[in-house]
């Protein structure tokens, strides 16, 4: 038994050694080979972990603590979503402090509608990270799209 126990280990390590090389198109397929973010842990730039359902990058050096998950705390944390266009038939799932690209789509679970990141004197495919959702900041960066 103990033979297979650590099999399990090094086989373990290996898919999270593997994990750290793996670019975020296809990471966000797989979060499982990440692990979940924990407090009190030590995290760096561009470590990945697996929050409430979501794959996420830390964006600066930090040890975490209680109340700094990653979906409160955009400074630290970015969701990462590569996986959809972006487009109306393929919004993005918002997320808390995630980062949002100018002229793209994204659908609000809250509320179930499909948004699109706007907002004057801004260009198409720049970028912001929110800590909102987009029903949160229609008129400021967010215009309903039409159904």
């Amino acid at each position: 038994m103990s033979d297979i126990v650590a099999l399990m280990q090094q086989l373990r390590a290996a898919l999270m050694d593997f994990a750290a090389d793996v670019p975020d198109d296809k990471a966000v397929k797989y979060p499982m080979l990440f692990e979940p973010w924990e407090a009190g842990k030590a995290y760096a730039a561009d470590d990945r972990r697996q929050y409430a359902d979501r794959l996420w990058k830390c964006r600066q050096a930090h040890t975490s603590q209680a109340g700094w998950e990653p979906d409160a705390v955009p400074a630290l944390w970015t969701a990462v979503d590569v996986s959809h266009a972006g487009t109306a038939d393929d919004p993005v799932p918002a997320a808390r402090g995630m980062e949002y690209v100018y002229g793209r789509y994204y659908r609000d679970e809250e509320d179930g509608k499909v948004y699109r990141c706007v907002r004057t004197g801004e260009t198409e495919g720049g970028t912001v990270i929110l800590q909102y959702l987009p029903h949160e900041l229609v008129g400021q960066y967010f215009e309903e799209a039409a159904a």
